[in-house]
């Protein structure tokens, strides 16, 4: 069902349009629960005639101010500098404190604020760090044992004195209690959310494990062939271009019989790296094997592909290799574009006798595949027939 357009408009006005915003806001929003029913707890003492109606109205404000405070400094997005945006802590510490002022005021109906004070440290467990849920437990029963305090030095009615000091040592080690459960809890959700994150990152590194060559980041072999095979396929049903190439460094050997295999790591690594950066977005470039690189082009003509190559190749040519100012790289490529119904490993075939013609011919070009280069000729030769 769709919601109104009236409606999505008070959301993102009280709530924000951040995810993240809307969801630390909302939050904050459940706290309205325990405010709403010490406002009542509150006016119903007010009924009763057990507490004032000017320090009714007070504590109704100070209730009032706190959540609006708190709100304006969520909803504003101040509070997002914090590891806890949703101010947990000293909000539920602030309405403790709160709850111990009206637990001073309220007389008989006192025994009402435990319940609030419970309320407070339940719904804070599951926002809190264990030692925090800790301390606001420890927070809650020094607060009430001055409060019992006061109150009996302010009454000397041996009944107000007696309740006091019952509600100190029932609700204090029921609180207590209450803190270290909330604290177990929140070392529960610390733990889990540890292990999920753990787990999580796990998964990450396997799925590159699975997908990338480790030394150099570039795609592995294993996933260029599957996406190459599945946009072969896309070929047969839409016709669409599209290139490979194959790559190989000039005198890899030499780089590591001289510079040592460090070096060579560290030329495959520049190499990938710059590569990446040269390529269009939706091109694929994989470590093929050893010092050779296959590059897809997809949607792209032999000509447009071989145009490509050149580029880069040209731009490798200026490539520095960090820590090894003296060396210096190239390569040799061979480019060819798939036919309808040729397989993967014709169409790399042919790229690798282009590659190989190249090398032949000194190393350091870049060669179309001979079907191509014989297309090419022949589009060129109709062209001149057609101008004569």
């Amino acid at each position: 069902m769709n919601t109104p357009l009236w409606l999505q408009t008070c959301a993102n006005r009280v709530l924000g349009q951040d995810p993240h915003l809307r969801r630390h806001v909302l939050l904050l929003l459940i706290t309205l629960q325990p405010y709403a029913v010490s406002v009542g707890v509150i006016l119903h003492s007010e009924h009763l005639k057990l507490l004032a109606p000017d320090v009714a109205r007070e504590l109704i404000a100070a209730s009032a101010a706190t959540f609006l405070t708190m709100f304006v400094l969520v909803r504003s997005g101040w509070s997002q500098r914090f590891a806890d945006p949703v101010l947990t802590f000293p909000h539920a510490l602030i309405t403790i404190a709160l709850c111990m002022a009206a637990y001073v005021q309220l007389g008989d109906n006192r025994g009402n604020v435990m319940i609030l004070i419970a309320q407070t440290i339940v719904l804070s467990m599951f926002r809190l760090k264990p030692i925090q849920v800790l301390m606001l437990g420890v927070f809650t029963v020094i607060t009430l044992g001055a409060c019992v305090g006061w109150t009996a030095v302010m009454h000397d009615s041996h009944t107000h004195a007696s309740s006091g000091w019952t509600h100190f040592v029932v609700g204090g080690s029921t609180l207590l209690t209450l803190s270290l459960i909330g604290k177990w809890v929140s070392d529960i959700r610390v733990r889990i959310g540890r292990q999920a994150r753990e787990l999580q990152e796990a998964v990450d590194t396997v799925k590159q494990m699975a997908t990338s060559d480790m030394l150099t980041g570039a795609l592995n072999r294993r996933m260029m062939t599957e996406l190459a095979e599945n946009e072969l396929k896309l070929i047969e049903r839409s016709g669409a271009p599209m290139c490979i190439a194959l790559i190989d460094i000039d005198h890899f050997k030499h780089v590591n019989d001289h510079f040592g295999h460090h070096a060579g790591d560290a030329v495959l690594r520049s190499m990938a790296q710059h590569a990446q950066g040269q390529i269009r977005q939706v091109d694929k470039f994989s470590r093929w094997g050893g010092e050779e690189f296959l590059v897809m082009l997809p949607s792209i003509s032999a000509v447009e592909g071989m145009n490509a190559i050149e580029r880069l190749r040209q731009s490798v040519e200026r490539l520095e290799i960090p820590g090894y100012p003296q060396l210096h790289v190239t390569f040799s490529a061979g480019v060819a574009q798939a036919k309808v119904g040729e397989s993967l490993e014709q169409l790399i075939e042919r790229a690798d006798e282009a590659l190989y013609e190249a090398k032949r011919q000194g190393r350091n070009r870049s060669l179309l595949a001979q079907t191509e280069l014989k297309s090419s000729n022949a589009s060129a030769a109709s062209s001149s027939e057609a101008m004569s």
